[in-house]
């Protein structure tokens, strides 16, 4: 009849993947005993002892201590269940807080990263400006409308939120050059063109692929210098730019846009 396969303490360590101290620690507190060689007093494990481990390792990822494990071990089945189900609860409460953490985490990501791309966006403006337009827009909105925009603005990637910058800085300083032309003036709808266009690539980032800005949408986007802090913006790039904006996209809207 063929013997039962015996390991050594170091061949159960690389199999299981418990250190060598940590199994003579739970031989030292009787958890899991080695059989011994009566003849050298050599430890060994079979395959009871392997299995038992296991056990013990489960109990041990479940964040049992040693204590309850050996309680467990020993335990009638009915008892076993109760002490299971108590620990499943902590566990779902651990959960729960681990959750709650990982939130908070990604919640202050968002904010860094939309601060950042705020930054990028009115680096080159006076900070007292951008203040005083801030505080405009969250009188208005509401500081929750504002927390879903910031967290539009982190949906950019800091390179992509440079070259939107870049290409809208460029758009601005010539359509300032225009105020005081007609709105249908060519050159002055070439750029309201490359507006409308930036305008699209932003709706692709936040929207998705292919997203494009309607009529209305582009049509509320002139209106917006009704607001305060809008119109502020808009004039810092020149004095009547707000209302030469407004009409130069009110007209391309309705000229490209089929607007009714």
């Amino acid at each position: 009849m063929q013997k039962s396969k015996v390991y050594s303490v170091s061949q159960v360590s690389k199999l299981v993947g418990v250190s060598v101290r940590t199994l003579h620690h739970y031989d030292h507190i009787k958890l899991l005993r080695p059989a011994r060689k009566m003849d050298n007093g050599y430890r060994y494990y079979n395959q009871s002892h392997l299995i038992l481990l296991q056990q013990i390792l489960i109990y041990r990822a479940l964040d049992f201590t040693l204590e309850e494990i050996r309680s467990l071990l020993n335990a009638e089945s009915s008892d076993l269940f109760s002490q299971l189900e108590k620990q499943k609860q902590v566990l779902n409460e651990r959960q729960q807080s681990i959750a709650n953490m990982i939130n908070s985490v990604e919640v202050t990501m968002t904010n860094l990263k939309a601060k950042k791309n705020h930054e990028i966006l009115f680096g080159d403006i006076p900070k007292e400006k951008v203040e005083r337009w801030g505080t405009l827009e969250k009188e208005r909105l509401g500081s929750e409308n504002i927390e879903k925009k910031m967290a539009v603005l982190a949906q950019f990637d800091h390179e992509i939120m440079h070259k939107l910058k870049e290409e809208s800085t460029e758009i601005s300083d010539d359509f300032a050059k225009t105020i005081g032309q007609t709105f249908d003036n060519p050159i002055v709808q070439e750029i309201t063109a490359k507006h409308y266009q930036l305008m699209n690539k932003i709706s692709c980032v936040v929207h998705g692929e292919n997203s494009q800005v309607s009529s209305e949408q582009y049509v509320a986007m002139a209106n917006s210098v009704d607001n305060k802090e809008m119109e502020e913006l808009c004039e810092f790039y020149g004095q009547g730019y707000a209302e030469h904006a407004r009409g130069a996209m009110l007209y391309y809207a309705k000229k490209n846009l089929n607007a009714k």
